[in-house]
């Protein structure tokens, strides 16, 4: 790999200059608005590499914010879709892809009897809270701080403020406060939290990541996630998972087939489709009966576009027919045990959460499983953990820009063995600079 210079990414720089002028911070979407040097601008993806317009290469650990579960560009994938288009891409009516990916889906997942299929995990999340009203007649959400459920006015919070729990909503300008009212915001891990807000009384779910995966990679806490639904159950509210993240990525069955238990509602989408816009609603024949017969209203012009259909099928058929999690999770060890290592090799208490599957977190702290956001927050280093993703990336690696690592199918023991030899550049130079 090419040693760091400042002449690396001339390409990307004035791509991102000319972007400036024409679209808002040059990006679109504000995750990608803190890139460095500057926002990088991707030539291409194949497997798991990333080759960017100054011709760098990078050992891809974002996999697309996680859709990239076989990888880019997987052959089963593209030749499903590059079929899918000689038929067409949007009818204002059905496709006959659509029967078979949902019978695919619903035979995966037990709990699931009936699906709706829209675009993203933002308006699925929406669609469960919406049919959550409709079902109970109550109108109050609760969720978790640290956890995300799509940019939109109804859900968002404001993630760079913590709030005191069940206290005021934190916004970000414009967004609406009438909305924000039907949100309470608990902490994470915090049964007794739950307990009180669904005793205040007019809740219609309980919405929350199986995984804290948004803010560090924290689990539920022993016995969490059954007393959450047992609350939920006590009080006439829907308990909704947003599988967005861990969803096909902690396994076929994501994080409710690891732990054992289910939601009234999940929410899918990311690796679901391999990086097509694809996400979906998955519940009871009967929970999506309203909706069914056109009372809850559920829209979307581009909702079940052919070529995204057919790489939801395409996707669910790799991962059903080659089973790639016991190996994904081998790699995925691999890279824990090395960059604990080398931690220690450089004196550097660098921290790894991973709970099994192609997820890990990278952070500096306090080893060992973290059980909040304010546990997170006092054992993770950001300035420290952001230079040292600048030193990877300038060694060929590219995890998150928060310190997320997804491994993919498409990983191998050359690309983890490339990937801790560039770690161990990058620990020494930065235990280097601290020292000066």
């Amino acid at each position: 790999m090419r040693p760091a210079t400042d002449l690396r990414y001339d390409t990307s720089r004035a791509e991102h200059a000319r972007r400036q002028q024409v679209i808002a911070g040059g990006v679109n979407s504000n995750v990608r608005l803190h890139g460095t040097p500057v926002p990088l601008t991707i030539a291409r993806g194949d497997g798991a590499l990333l080759w960017d317009v100054d011709d760098n290469v990078y050992i891809d650990y974002a996999a697309g914010m996680g859709p990239m579960v076989l990888g880019h560009n997987h052959p089963a994938v593209t030749a499903a879709v590059q079929q899918s288009l000689s038929v067409g891409q949007l009818f204002a009516g059905q496709n006959r892809f659509e029967a078979e990916f949902a019978e695919t889906l619903v035979g995966v997942l037990p709990w699931i009897e009936s699906i709706r299929i829209g675009m993203s995990g933002t308006e699925m999340d929406l669609l469960g809270v919406r049919i959550a009203r409709a079902a109970t007649g109550h109108h109050r959400v609760v969720r978790f701080t640290g956890h995300y459920h799509g940019w939109l006015d109804p859900l968002f919070v404001n993630m760079a403020v913590t709030p005191e729990p069940m206290g005021p909503v934190p916004l970000t300008p414009g967004q609406s406060v009438s909305a924000a009212s039907d949100v309470l915001l608990c902490e994470w891990n915090d049964l007794t939290q739950v307990a009180q807000a669904l005793e205040s009384g007019d809740v219609a779910c309980v919405l929350m990541e199986p995984v804290m995966c948004n803010t560090g990679l924290i689990p539920p806490s022993v016995g969490y996630l059954e007393g959450v639904k047992a609350l939920c159950r006590q009080h006439g509210a829907l308990f909704i998972i947003d599988e967005v993240i861990t969803g096909f990525r902690l396994g076929l069955t994501g994080a409710q087939g690891l732990y054992g238990i289910h939601g009234d509602i999940s929410i899918y989408a990311k690796a679901i489709a391999s990086g097509f816009p694809l996400a979906v609603l998955g519940t009871s024949t009967e929970l999506l009966a309203g909706v069914g017969r056109g009372e809850v209203n559920h829209s979307g012009t581009y909702n079940t576009g052919v070529s995204s259909v057919a790489a939801g099928i395409a996707t669910l058929r790799v991962l059903i027919d080659t089973d790639p999690y016991p190996e994904i999770d081998r790699l995925a060890r691999r890279l824990v045990d090395g960059f604990v290592q080398l931690g220690r090799q450089h004196d550097v208490e660098l921290a790894v959460d991973h709970i099994g599957g192609g997820l890990l977190q990278t952070r500096f702290g306090k080893p060992g499983p973290m059980g909040s956001r304010t546990d997170f927050a006092a054992n993770s280093d950001g300035p420290m953990l952001a230079r040292f993703l600048e030193l990877l990336q300038d060694h060929g690696v590219r995890p998150t820009s928060r310190g997320l690592w997804f491994v993919s199918a498409a990983h191998d023991d050359d690309l983890i063995d490339r990937t801790l030899a560039a770690a161990d550049h990058a620990l020494g130079e930065l235990a280097a600079s601290n020292e000066g």
